[in-house]
């Protein structure tokens, strides 16, 4: 895959085969940063969209996978080079266990 391009595996139906996809790196906005993946979580329900063929929230084609850890490699340069982790659910930061500080709850 070319050089500034996001390769990966799309499921295009279920029980079909992954369709290899490459695309060109997003423009990012303040505060936004581009993540290497180095991997990534497959849970059963991944599993069951493609198995079973359990509906997805967007269309197909979908790339699985949740729980991300990677480096970042573009965007603010303080988070430039730094390994991070992308949770599978992001705290709403309005509710009021997140103004607790319990947002992973």
């Amino acid at each position: 895959m070319g050089e500034n391009k996001i390769s990966s595996w799309k499921m295009t139906e279920p029980k079909g085969e992954f369709q290899l996809s490459e695309s060109s790196f997003p423009e990012l906005n303040e505060n936004e940063v581009l993540v290497k993946v180095a991997g990534c979580g497959v849970c059963h329900t991944d599993l069951s969209f493609w198995h079973y063929g359990v509906k997805t929230k967007d269309e197909l084609p979908l790339t699985l996978g949740h729980e991300i850890s990677g480096t970042v490699i573009a965007g603010d340069d303080g988070w430039l080079n730094k390994n991070v982790i992308i949770p599978a659910v992001l705290p709403c930061g309005e509710c009021e266990l997140c103004k607790k500080g319990r947002g992973n709850i």
